[in-house]
């Protein structure tokens, strides 16, 4: 079984300048999932689809290779999810599992990536990293010029103590992983039958911006 790792990585950051060789703990961001994709031992090919320089330099010394990413992948409105398609039509070698991992999660472990690897099995079409919301959706409400309009019916039936309240997760970003035919039939990773992986919030942080950074840091300094 041939499985193929894909880190996408695009310079044209916004909110934060060069967000993927933003310096974290003495290397750059990039290189922090590099090192966990490579460390789990997983993957027959790790790959970097970037459209800069710059970004693959800041890993190149590893076992990696390099993806050219087309401009067209590389823009502010592209998605991931397509650039990340777009690769696949495109490769001429053949897998069995593809996955990709965004560089803005540092702190997801080697550990949990072999993890969702096993967890890919034959009753399953993929595989993604989840973690807590931490906010209670069930008091969630709407605001409609002044007036408030609950959206769960807790609140108006009383229902606010915490054995009436579920706990709601979302994607961390981390890794989406899934069957290589799969993934090109269904065009997704939430289509078909979906296990989730859960990382602690503490290892969920997604960085987009100075003040996740400044998180980021404040964890590794204790």
């Amino acid at each position: 079984m041939r499985r193929l790792a894909v880190i996408p990585a695009r310079s044209g950051s916004t909110r934060l300048k060069n967000k993927n060789t933003f310096p974290l703990g003495g290397k750059p961001l990039i290189r922090w999932m590099t090192e966990a994709v490579l460390e789990s031992g997983c993957f027959d090919k790790v790959i970097i689809s970037t459209d800069g320089d710059h970004i693959f330099d800041a890993v190149s010394d590893l076992p990696v290779e390099r993806h050219h990413r087309p401009h067209d992948d590389a823009t502010v409105k592209a998605t991931a999810l397509d650039a990340m398609l777009n690769l696949m039509e495109s490769t001429e070698e053949e897998y069995d599992v593809f996955a990709y991992f965004l560089p803005t999660c540092p702190f997801i472990s080697y550990l949990e990536i072999r993890k969702g690897v096993e967890a890919l099995d034959a009753s399953t079409d993929s595989v993604i990293s989840m973690t807590e919301i931490p906010e209670t959706l069930q008091l969630a409400c709407v605001m409609k010029d002044d007036w408030v309009l609950p959206v769960y019916d807790n609140l108006e039936q009383g229902m606010t103590n915490s054995k009436f309240l579920k706990k709601y997760y979302k994607p961390s970003g981390a890794f989406y992983m899934g069957w290589w035919d799969t993934i090109l039939k269904h065009r997704n990773f939430f289509k078909g039958s979906t296990k989730g992986i859960r990382i602690p919030q503490e290892r969920s942080i997604d960085i987009n911006d100075i003040y996740d950074i400044t998180l980021a840091q404040n964890l590794l300094s204790g």
